[in-house]
């Protein structure tokens, strides 16, 4: 029984040493496997050191990079900003210069609209003043015509009968018996004489105040025809308005007002031509009338 329980325990005994040999030998194989985890977590530290100083190597340039961007940026912000505050600043008193202009303009516009009313009502009472002074034109032209034609009548009557005198005066010169230089002509024939003067002399006169009477006549109705012309300042008016003002009040009633006014200026230019007509008349055929006389 004890030699049984001796052999069990040598078994045992044998068993444990087997047992702690091989623990023994996984023991050498564990220590050189840690050696080995220890190298490999050395090496593990010392690789994410390194990655982790480049990380923060990388780190630090992207933060230096984005806190200069990020300064670049504010700047930027700032100066537009400024610009900004700026062109509010500029914007808001060009508001107030445009509220201004405006006001001015609407007032211009009130007066505009009333001037454009008067010019209305005046080219209206221009263009019946004008066909009035046409209508008058023509009437005087018609009396002056037979006015000239009954005046050239009553000129050439009178030249008719100066001529008629000075034949006489000639003829009683001839028939008067020839004398000394030194005998005087009878009375008779001196009183004859005189009195023939006296009617040539009384005869040109009323051929002159017939002339002076028939230019007087001409002009006065040419200063008549000229006062017609002072409206033109209208047309100038017309002309002034801008482009902007004639669509803004309609085209149709500003051409309108401007062809009445042209037709008034070409009324007028003709009534100007005709009174220029005369004149040049009386220049080339009667410019003694234009003499002044001396006194004698």
């Amino acid at each position: 029984m004890l030699q049984q329980q001796v052999g069990v325990l040598a078994e045992n005994q044998s068993n444990t040493d087997d047992r702690f040999s091989r623990v023994r030998q996984d023991n050498a194989a564990y220590q050189e496997r840690v050696v080995m985890l220890e190298e490999q977590l050395r090496e593990a530290e010392h690789r994410y050191e390194e990655r982790r100083a480049e990380e923060q190597r990388r780190n630090r340039e992207l933060l230096t990079r984005v806190e200069r961007e990020k300064q670049l940026t504010v700047e930027n912000f700032t100066i537009k900003l400024a610009s900004l505050e700026k062109d509010k600043t500029a914007l808001e008193e060009e508001l107030r210069r445009t509220k201004a202009l405006l006001e001015k303009l609407q007032k211009e516009k009130e007066s505009l609209e009333d001037r454009v009313s008067e010019a209305e009502f005046t080219a209206s009472a221009l263009h019946q003043e004008n066909a009035k002074m046409v209508e008058q034109g023509r009437r005087r032209d018609d009396e002056g015509k037979v006015e000239r034609e009954r005046s050239a009548q009553v000129i050439e009557e009178l030249r008719c009968e100066i001529e008629r005198l000075r034949a006489a005066e000639e003829a009683e010169r001839k028939r008067a018996p020839s004398v000394d230089a030194s005998s005087s002509p009878p009375p008779e024939l001196q009183a004859t004489l005189k009195r023939l003067r006296e009617e040539n002399k009384g005869l040109v006169e009323q051929v002159e105040d017939l002339q002076a009477q028939l230019l007087t006549s001409h002009l006065e109705e040419g200063r008549t025809l000229v006062t017609a012309t002072n409206n033109n300042s209208l047309a100038a008016e017309f002309e002034a308005m801008t482009s902007e003002e004639g669509n803004h009040y309609g085209s149709d009633t500003v051409e309108k007002l401007k062809k009445s006014l042209k037709d008034s200026q070409e009324a007028n230019q003709h009534l100007r031509a005709y009174i220029d007509g005369i004149l040049l008349n009386i220049v080339e055929n009667y410019p003694q009338l234009l003499e002044v006389k001396q006194p004698k």
